[in-house]
């Protein structure tokens, strides 16, 4: 049986995380990087994701709490870097939309060791759409969403073609899939051993 983390740890850990954060928050305050309250939420979003990051490995929680807690903390961390650099969400959206494909993948790998398609291609697609975006938004690409859909959609197929030979590939790798090879093996033997019998008999 488990033994449960003392509530001091939990109080220990959430006191730290406070201290930190509210430290934080003070210095961009009295160094004039960040000024109004208003523009300190991503500080309270990277929190409450930390906070969830922490309950969902001390106290085993499910995988979806693990990636809320995740993707909270990653996207607070994000904001307020673009807080920072005053970039508007008008234009860095796109990137929240990678981080949380990243999230996904991360969380994924952290919950089950190992790849499995269920979390990776959509992660993976996530990540490429995010960053696609991206270059629009950031200027990267000097033409318009509109005209650069009009002329080279077709990438769009090849991207998801891709993301599809990812997630068969993986499905190959897995131990399930593995597993069930050596089983079709086995019995394809069993039943070539029993045909050898029976046409070796009078």
């Amino acid at each position: 049986m488990k033994k449960r983390r003392p509530r001091s740890d939990d109080v220990l850990f959430i006191s730290a995380l406070a201290a930190i954060l509210l430290g934080v928050a003070f210095l961009l305050y009295t160094t004039h990087t960040l000024v109004g309250v208003p523009h300190a939420w991503p500080i309270l979003v990277f929190a409450a994701g930390a906070v969830l990051l922490y309950f969902a490995r001390a106290r085993r929680a499910s995988f979806s709490i693990f990636f809320v807690g995740l993707l909270l903390a990653l996207e607070g961390a994000f904001f307020l870097a673009a807080v920072l650099m005053e970039w508007k969400l008008a234009r860095s959206w796109p990137l929240a939309m990678s981080i949380a494909g990243l999230g996904g993948l991360f969380s994924g790998l952290a919950a089950k060791k190992r790849l499995k398609a269920f979390f990776a291609v959509p992660s993976i697609g996530f990540t490429a759409l995010g960053l696609m975006f991206a270059a629009f938004s950031f200027g990267v690409v000097k033409v318009t969403f509109a005209t650069f859909i009009g002329t080279w959609w077709p990438l769009l197929l090849i991207l998801g073609g891709c993301v599809l030979f990812v997630a068969y590939g993986i499905s190959r790798h897995s131990p399930d899939s593995e597993s069930r090879a050596k089983t079709r093996a086995g019995r394809s033997a069993d039943r070539s051993g029993r045909d050898r019998g029976s046409s070796s008999g009078p």
